[in-house]
């Protein structure tokens, strides 16, 4: 009966679907007058504009403008006509102000800015894409660092680290710009080396700073693991102006005075793969693995509907079905599982659930069947999409997973466990969690495949949430709402909230994906206040006055006894 619907588009796999959970003009549906209190913000001691000591004339701007390479055209204020479209973020509810934005070109750059910095405690921000959901990357008042025109690409084909070669990125490079380079490795070489992929975002926009320190989920992750257990080291400039190239081994530290030293030290970069990004410097390139690529690379698309009017008994059972296939997959298989309470144009019908798969490795490998129930499952009459495509390289698949330019949205994060799929009674309330958000019309979720090689990395390697390692999917809902309709947007957070709590049991939040209010963010994003403490005292050992700050990032409570001193 749905044939004459028009096939999904999938626009996103990281969008939520933008819902207005409330009529702009009645409010009436609001069930619960009582809201959940918001977690207490701490105050950063800076110096902001207004206050004694801001540099608020320009002969101080003008003497950071002349240690730049890009000159005073590298200091972007709210006067120049390209600050509107830097300063705002892709979460365009948590855009902030801030005083200046310093375009960086190189590590220099990056450390000229630092030091002025310093020198003036002003407030810093780090920023290579501004995709930071709760808006960690920006802050009104500050000076921003903004790394979008560093896009340095250099492969090395003969690693020794890694024997399909590696990749250095600077980190002002998109993901779609960096597929598009291992894309074009195979032209280079004449067709004479296999084609090659790295493990990334799916989202095209989305730059590798935030995203690799949070720990970096990919369509191809349950094949090669996270992008944390991909990276071979990082160049990073600290508060006090060194200039690290940090990897397993150690680090090698170019000084102010230009002299060089070495250390087998290799704490921070522990603390860069999974300890958050925001907090340990400022990453100017990142150093990946490339791996070989399969013969191709087949997308399956599947969508069904929940509901129809009031009647969503055969959309839990297309929901409970879908999970427990999941579960069952081989690490060939990666994608993602969306769903949202929207409704079917010219149809009593409402609630979509779609999988987006790809399959890593050839039409003959047995795996392609793992998918085969999920292919047939249309016992209601509610699948109305069903697509296979093989694509002769990740880059073609990557082509049709659209991200969108901006939203408006408070999201919520947990990692769904398999376990929880293989409980009846957990299963059944999951269910009821994710179709309670449908009938309601309770905005969206978006669940990426985890598992397979992400489980199999050393568990202490990386400061990674165990619950990450082990999970089936990091599952990351939303409320999205359009700011011109909705004044006061405090029922719609609220309702984001609550549907975090409903979802989230024991099972930790991805730091890259996560609520804004969070009391216990320590163990919510490490997994135990060992793993964070390990982590606060690598802060306090390459920033001891704690100089850079980011919200719910390490240390950024300032608390002095959440911690054992010996740690």
């Amino acid at each position: 009966m749905f044939t004459t619907l028009l096939p999904l588009l999938v626009t996103s796999c990281l969008a939520l679907t933008q819902v207005d959970l409330f009529d702009p003009d009645n409010n009436n549906n609001v069930q619960d007058s009582h809201f959940l209190p918001r977690q207490h913000k701490t105050y950063v001691n800076r110096t902001f504009p207004g206050m004694p000591g801001f540099p608020s004339g320009g002969d101080e701007w003008r003497m950071l403008a002349n240690r730049l390479s890009g000159g005073q055209a590298a200091l972007i204020s709210p006067f120049v006509p390209s600050y509107a479209s830097l300063a705002l973020m892709h979460n365009v509810r948590v855009t902030k102000e801030p005083y200046i934005i310093v375009m960086v070109n190189t590590a220099h750059d990056v450390r000229e800015a630092m030091l002025f910095a310093r020198k003036y405690n002003l407030m810093v921000a780090v920023q290579s894409s501004g995709h930071s959901y709760i808006g960690r990357s920006t802050a009104d008042g500050a000076l921003v660092i903004n790394l979008k025109n560093m896009k340095k690409k250099t492969v090395n084909l003969q690693s020794s680290r890694n024997a399909a070669g590696e990749i250095a990125l600077e980190s002002g490079n998109s993901w779609i710009e960096v597929y598009k380079e291992v894309d074009h490795i195979y032209s280079k070489e004449n067709g004479t080396s296999p084609r090659r992929v790295i493990v990334g975002g799916s989202a095209h926009t989305v730059a590798m700073g935030g995203y690799t320190q949070g720990g970096g989920h990919s369509p191809i992750s349950r094949t090669f693991g996270l992008a944390v257990d991909n990276l071979l080291e990082a160049e990073i400039v600290t508060v006090d102006g060194r200039i690290l190239t940090v990897s397993d081994k150690g680090y090698v530290a170019t000084e102010l005075n230009g002299s060089v030293s070495t250390s087998n030290d290799s704490s921070l970069f522990w603390a860069i793969r999974g300890g958050g990004g925001g907090t340990w410097g400022v990453i100017t390139t990142f150093t990946f693995k490339l791996h070989y690529a399969p013969e191709r690379f087949r997308n399956v698309l599947l969508a069904w509907t929940l509901k129809n009017g009031i009647d969503d008994s055969f959309g839990r059972e297309t929901m409970k079905l879908v999970l427990i296939e999941l579960n069952k997959l081989s690490p060939s298989w990666g994608g993602y599982m969306l769903f949202d309470s929207s409704a079917i144009e010219n149809s009593e019908y409402s609630g979509t659930l779609t999988l987006f798969m790809n399959h890593y490795g050839t039409d003959n490998d047995r795996s392609n069947n793992d998918i085969t129930t999920l292919w047939n499952f249309n016992k209601t009459g509610n699948q109305y999409t069903k697509t296979s495509t093989n694509y002769p390289t990740f880059l073609g698949y990557e082509y049709n997973a659209k991200d969108p330019a901006y939203t408006n949205t408070y999201i919520v994060n947990t990692f769904v466990q398999p376990s929880t799929i293989s409980s009846p009674t957990e299963l059944n309330g999951l269910v009821d969690s994710f179709m309670n958000m449908v009938s309601k019309h309770e905005g969206g979720c978006t669940g990426i495949m985890i598992g397979g090689a992400v489980s199999a990395a050393v568990s202490d390697a990386t400061p990674v949430n165990p619950h990450f390692r082990s999970g089936l999917m990091a599952m990351t809902c939303g409320i999205s709402w359009d700011p011109n309709h909705v004044a006061n947007s405090s029922a719609q957070i609220d309702t984001a909230r609550k549907i975090g709590l409903d979802i989230r049991k024991t099972s930790g939040v991805y730091f890259n994906e996560c609520d804004e209010d969070l009391d216990d963010w320590k163990t919510q994003f490490w997994g135990s206040m060992d793993t964070y403490c390990k982590l606060k005292a690598v802060k306090k050992e390459v920033d001891p006055d704690h100089f850079l700050w980011c919200h719910n990032c390490v240390g950024s409570d300032y608390a002095q006894d959440d911690c054992p001193a010996a740690v």
